[in-house]
């Protein structure tokens, strides 16, 4: 019984991954300082750190990271997306997976901040700091974007007994 629930939940999440690439790929805005572009792979991770916790979110924002990069021609970034994605996955579910709204406020806030903080690091390595302070903003628009979309999918997500993460 415990082997079929692992294998469910691990199709809902390459389902979630699947849904979350083909959103970001479809929604790109490119951004010629940095190379690379906004989308909305934050909102994916959101909803499944808040859905399914630390784990989930840190599984869902890797791979739809490197995926992402892969297949929208930005190879580059495959591994700083998938650590970057991942940490910030991971930390959303940490403090936001069956919490108080203030507790995933908290989460939320703090993933935003590993993703922005990343971008600018890893920006600036490929390229140089210009660059990397080039994409803050973005980066920014980029998180919004991806939790005003969660919040909007979240109930969704929530009423469909398909989609139950927990554990």
């Amino acid at each position: 019984m415990k082997e079929a629930q692992h294998t469910k939940h691990l199709a809902i999440l390459a389902v979630i991954i699947a849904f979350n690439v083909a959103l970001s790929y479809i929604v790109k805005i490119p951004v010629p300082a940095t190379n690379g572009f906004v989308n909305l792979v934050e909102a994916g991770i959101f909803i499944a750190a808040l859905l399914g916790g630390a784990r989930s979110g840190m599984i869902v924002g890797g791979l739809s990271g490197l995926l992402l990069d892969l297949l929208a021609g930005y190879p580059q970034w495959m591994i700083f997306s998938l650590v970057i994605h991942g940490l910030e996955g991971y930390v959303v579910g940490y403090f936001g997976y069956q919490k108080r709204v203030s507790s995933q406020v908290v989460g939320l806030i703090l993933g935003s901040v590993i993703m922005v903080v990343g971008y600018l690091l890893a920006g600036a390595l490929l390229y140089n700091w210009a660059a990397g302070v080039a994409s803050i903003i973005g980066n920014i628009a980029q998180a919004v974007m991806g939790l005003i979309v969660a919040l909007v999918l979240m109930p969704v997500f929530k009423r469909m007994p398909q989609v139950n993460l927990k554990n």
